[in-house]
């Protein structure tokens, strides 16, 4: 059963990170056309999003999320994936009330 469910947070995270790619691509050609701010504000808050998704993508497959393995100092901090999702709403809370 444990086998299923680290199948399923593989996969999430695979889709999770390709679709923050997809906007982040979608979103930075809108830029390209229109220059607006808000449309740019947008496209970095899909890029934090698809940062996210590679530390992620990475941490599971080196184990770099757990100290079983490594040292302390080569662990990445949650706070760090904490601050990227503080940083995702920031962007996309400044777009919608930008004017």
């Amino acid at each position: 059963m444990e086998d299923l469910e680290y199948l399923i947070q593989d996969v999430l995270i695979a889709l999770i990170t390709i679709f923050a790619l997809v906007l982040l691509i979608i979103a930075a050609m809108a830029y390209s056309r229109t220059r607006n701010t808000k449309i740019l504000l947008i496209t970095l808050g899909f890029g934090a999003f698809f940062v996210k998704g590679i530390i992620l993508s990475v941490g599971l497959y080196t184990e770099m999320l757990s100290s079983k393995n490594f040292s302390s100092d080569f662990v990445i901090p949650f706070d760090i994936l904490l601050f990227l999702d503080f940083l995702i709403l920031l962007l996309l809370y400044f777009s919608v009330f930008k004017k």
